[in-house]
């Protein structure tokens, strides 16, 4: 009973208006509660298929651009065109084996310690000509489809709100039924406010809200007309500017072309310039190792010129004896022991000569006409080392190799000995300078169809702050000192554009510098070209 009376009691309070509202709102929530999840699960469906199709799509181009890089073993232009696809923030991780030895490639995952997942994975295999080389792994993270389908959901749930609120809205909007005309008379007038008709005022003698409304829309209708007119004015006068805007689009068009041009002819200046110091950098570096060869043969012709004097003498002493009749046995096996001795250091004199011409004519063949034949990395690495003693041993620094015999390259081995040049120049300049001893070291390796030299020194070592700029083009902490900024530049151009290879530069501050170089046995190229640094820069 008391129950009843409670629900007799709360009934006979509700107005019509309050039970209208009701019926609404339940009309609407109900609906909502039970259409927003299907939604939800049809949204969720299309986004996982969609997801699975991009999935499909992603790992088919990478299958496809990665097939070349991946047949030339260049890692560096499949991670190049692999970020095509890692650019879509949804890839975890882009893996590349090479099959069928099984042995990874490229492997991309910088984002996937940023997602959290779930992760799918997909694989395809590459193919170069109906061979198959290789296999491509994508992993996707669902992340950003988990946030599109909150998102969905929090959209879905603010509409359901929304619609409750504009119907609860129009149900009051009805229930004032003394608003209805005034307002569509209102609207009739905003209308025609809408179409250009300015001329009629609009007048509603009434001092409620709508009264003030329809005062508003009169000074907008005022106001309008008055912008309007404004705006006539304006648009005659854009007609009057519009005659010499094109007269001056043309001049503005004609003077760019003139920038243009002046832009590629400096480029072209530019261009030539860095051919030619590329050019004069190999010719000082043969000109300073011309001066160390002329130092290092003075002193075994020096002391061949002082021995055949000596000998000149004693045979002229022997000559002077013979005419007079005074020759003695003694005296015969006197100059016999003198000759033999002469001849001796003469001999010695000029073989370290010849020897020492013998690998400055190599050398200097090698790096004035850079051409290509098969050479020995280390006899190209010693010759040029003992060219490089004379100016090494002024200074307290050591150079040592430590090349395996039986390492053959089909390359350039004047253009690789002026990369070995430039970086003992530039340890020397750089790394060890100012210290009291020094240690520089070559050494390198097979490594399947390449070879891997790593050039260490012992000396300072360059800052984190400046190594990734060490290759650019003029770029010296010694400017103003001698140094030109060219060396390491033109040694990066040297290795990856004509000989094929990378560099790459690791260093510790105070405990030295190391630059790895690798090459393939034999380099790129046309074998013809007369001179293959000048026509890849």
């Amino acid at each position: 009973m008391r129950f009843r009376y409670f629900l007799s009691a709360i009934r006979s309070r509700i107005t019509l208006r309050l039970a209208i509202i009701l019926a609404v709102v339940f009309g609407l929530t109900v609906p909502s509660a039970i259409l927003i999840p299907y939604h939800l699960r049809s949204i969720e469906t299309a986004a996982r298929v969609k997801n699975t199709e991009d999935h499909n799509r992603l790992v088919e181009i990478l299958s496809v651009i990665l097939s070349e890089p991946l047949w030339q073993i260049t890692p560096e232009i499949a991670n190049i065109s692999s970020e095509v696809v890692y650019s879509d923030p949804r890839v975890a991780t882009i893996e590349v084996i090479t099959l069928p030895d099984h042995k990874e490639f490229i492997k991309n995952d910088i984002r996937l310690k940023m997602q959290k997942g779930p992760f799918t994975t997909m694989a395809r295999e590459i193919k170069h000509g109906g061979q198959i080389i290789g296999e491509v792994r994508l992993t996707l993270a669902e992340d950003l489809l988990q946030e599109n389908l909150a998102s969905d959901f929090r959209r879905y749930v603010m509409t359901a709100v929304l619609s409750l609120i504009l119907a609860i809205i129009f149900i009051l909007m009805v229930l004032q039924w003394r608003l209805v005309q005034p307002v569509r008379m209102l609207m009739d007038e905003s209308d025609r406010l809408a179409n250009g008709e300015l001329n009629d005022p609009i007048a509603l003698n009434r001092e409620d809200e709508l009264g003030h409304l329809a005062n508003s829309l009169e000074a907008t209708r005022q106001a309008l007309k008055h912008s309007f007119g404004e705006l006539e004015i304006k648009n005659q006068q854009l007609l009057e500017y519009s005659g010499t805007l094109e007269s001056k689009v043309r001049q503005r068009t004609q003077e760019l072309e003139t920038v243009n041009h002046n832009l590629e002819a400096a480029l072209h200046n530019v261009n030539s310039a860095q051919t030619e110091l590329a050019r004069v950098e190999r010719m000082a570096a043969l000109g300073s190792m011309v001066a160390g060869v002329a130092h290092e043969l003075n002193t075994p012709l020096g002391n061949c010129l002082l021995v055949a004097s000596t000998l000149e003498d004693e045979t002229k002493q022997l000559m002077k004896m013979v005419e007079d009749g005074q020759i003695r046995r003694s005296d015969l096996s006197r100059y016999a022991s003198t000759a033999l001795d002469s001849t001796k250091l003469l001999m010695r004199g000029l073989q370290q000569s010849a020897h020492l011409v013998g690998d400055f004519k190599q050398v200097a063949v090698d790096q004035s006409s850079a051409q290509r034949r098969r050479f020995g990395l280390l006899v190209v690495l010693q010759e040029l080392s003992a060219l490089l003693h004379s100016s090494l041993k002024k200074t307290p620094y050591t150079l040592e190799l430590d090349i395996p015999d039986n390492i053959q390259l089909d390359s350039y081995p004047g253009l690789l000995g002026q990369v070995f040049t430039n970086l003992v120049n530039n340890a020397v300049a750089h790394g060890l300078d100012g210290m009291s001893e020094g240690h520089m070291c070559c050494s390198a390796e097979l490594a399947g169809e390449y070879v891997l030299i790593h050039f260490k020194d012992n000396g300072k070592g360059i800052p984190p702050e400046i190594i990734n700029r060490i290759f650019e083009p003029f770029f010296t902490t010694k400017f103003g000192q001698g140094g030109s900024g060219l060396g390491l530049s033109i040694t990066f151009n040297i290795v990856t554009n004509v000989l094929g290879g990378t560099i790459h530069p690791s260093s510790t501050v105070g405990q030295g510098t190391c630059f790895e170089i690798k090459l393939p046995l034999v380099a790129p190229g046309d074998p013809e070209a007369s001179d293959p640094l000048l026509n890849n820069s």
